[in-house]
């Protein structure tokens, strides 16, 4: 009984070893890699279209806050309804690879001074940002879109 079971022991370690064999060939070996399929930067039609969105964020807030006086506790629906309507409407340009970040800040209007800065870390050749301001007796509204390519 045991000289079967070193039989059985030995048939099965031996299709193994001929599977592992025989499933590199030297000619496999010698092909050359294919090229990566990647792209590290976007073609020249495909970068950040700055104007379109310019102009996109200028209509949205115009059609959502031309005639109306600023209240506060609609400013954040308002806000919100802004940046995502601008957001939407900026990735149906299928700007390929590109992650867009809508801000949009509004107060009140009455007489005081306000400073915005930004500051953000990426590559100027392929990211960028475009922002705009909507003015009235009451509403002061900047909406900012940002276009960071995603490698």
């Amino acid at each position: 009984m045991a000289d079967d079971e070193n039989v059985v022991e030995e048939e099965a370690e031996t299709p193994a070893a001929t599977e592992s064999e025989s499933a590199i060939t030297p000619t496999e070996l010698d092909k050359p890699l294919a090229p990566p399929k990647y792209e590290v930067r976007p073609s020249l039609g495909e970068k950040f279209q700055s104007q379109n969105v310019r102009e996109i964020i200028v209509t949205t807030m115009q059609e959502q806050l031309m005639g109306r006086k600023y209240r506060s506790d609609q400013a954040p629906r308002w806000t919100e309804e802004i940046a995502n309507r601008v957001r939407q409407r900026v990735q149906d340009l299928d700007m390929k690879r590109y992650k867009i970040l809508v801000q949009c800040i509004m107060i009140e209007m009455k007489g005081a001074g306000v400073k915005c800065a930004q500051r953000c870390m990426w590559d100027p050749e392929t990211d960028d940002y475009v922002g705009d301001l909507f003015r009235n007796e009451t509403i002061y509204c900047y909406t900012v879109a940002y276009g960071i390519y995603m490698y």
